[in-house]
């Protein structure tokens, strides 16, 4: 991460490339899917930087919180839902500090309630933490091979998700409604949602600001899935 700050830094000095830093870091993740500034490896590189970066300040954080007793449920709506949410909304902005702050909002927050829950048994953790880098992969690669079968389940999955976030609320308050099943549906959508957001990913524009956009996204699917395949296999060893 350090050696792409610098050489965005080193880039953005040289008087000829003023102009274009500045269209790079402004240009609107939404409405410019045509307008390229760095080539298709940079791009990727970004991305995965930016995601990289995302997943150690989470688990540098938890780490911090390992030792503490569980969460209360409003702390896991406030710090863990609640600051994500205007994380998410913040990073859409088209200027590219606001969007990294917004990015912050979701890692670090989201670290402090994971915490409590990577204190469980190292081998459940290491499972699930192989398992969720696999599919991340094959995911990625199929995001990229079949963009007609993604592009057509857009839709579906965003219904899906919001029906498993309904469900996933209601159950802190109704016990019928805690199903254990819940948590592998979780690990099949946001394993799908992978693959629909790397679609994404080369059909858009390659700028910067377009890079953390689709980070952002997947960074969210890369450890909601990997909670979900935690919860499975904690429930398997009980």
């Amino acid at each position: 991460m350090k050696d792409i700050i610098n050489s965005i830094y080193k880039y953005s000095k040289t008087k000829s490339n003023k102009n274009k830093m500045k269209k790079l870091f402004n240009s609107n993740v939404f409405s410019r899917n045509n307008y390229s500034t760095i080539s298709e490896r940079t791009f990727m590189g970004f991305i995965a930087g930016f995601i990289s970066y995302g997943l150690f300040l989470t688990f540098l954080t938890a780490s911090f919180m390992a030792d503490q007793p569980a969460p209360s449920f409003w702390f896991r709506i406030g710090v863990g839902l609640i600051l994500p949410l205007i994380g998410c909304f913040i990073s859409m902005s088209d200027n590219f500090s606001l969007s990294l702050f917004g990015y912050h909002l979701i890692v670090i927050p989201l670290g402090l309630c994971l915490g409590p829950v990577l204190s469980i048994e190292y081998a459940t953790v290491q499972n699930a933490a192989l398992l969720t880098a696999l599919i991340t992969g094959v995911m990625g690669v199929c995001g990229v091979i079949f963009p007609d079968f993604f592009k057509s389940i857009g839709g579906f999955l965003f219904y899906s998700l919001l029906a498993l976030v309904i469900i996933s609320l209601l159950g802190q308050f109704i016990q019928a409604l805690r199903f254990d099943f819940i948590h592998y549906i979780a690990a099949g959508i946001f394993s799908l949602y992978i693959g629909y957001d790397m679609y994404r990913a080369s059909q858009i524009g390659r700028t910067v600001g377009n890079a953390l956009h689709i980070a952002v996204s997947l960074y969210l699917d890369i450890i909601n899935l990997f909670l979900s395949l935690l919860s499975i296999f904690s429930s398997d060893n009980d």
